[in-house]
């Protein structure tokens, strides 16, 4: 109950930080650059905090096994795998 809330809290202020500073940069190209450095990452980090915040605060459900079994799958697996082709999507090559 406090590790999830306090890591989730720790990451959206450093994420905020991040934000407000490159806000600040003065050339449209420079923020371009930095929002698109920052945007797989935050992919990333939402992805496993949805699942992480679905699973613990969605009301108790009869027979939700099936369902916490696929969220399982998606958490541990599916976004491990798409790791690399999140942050490839900023590779030229890709592009």
């Amino acid at each position: 109950i406090i590790i999830l809330p306090g890591t989730l809290i720790v990451t959206a202020v450093s994420y905020g930080c991040i934000i407000l500073t490159i806000l600040h940069i003065p050339s449209s190209a420079g923020r371009k650059k930095a929002f698109s450095t920052c945007s797989a990452h935050l992919i990333v980090v939402t992805m496993f905090y949805s699942t992480c915040l679905y699973r613990y605060i969605r009301p108790a459900q009869r027979g939700g096994q099936d369902s916490d079994k696929i969220l399982s799958l998606f958490f541990s697996v599916l976004t491990q795998t798409l790791n690399p082709y999140i942050y490839s999507l900023r590779n030229r090559q890709v592009k």
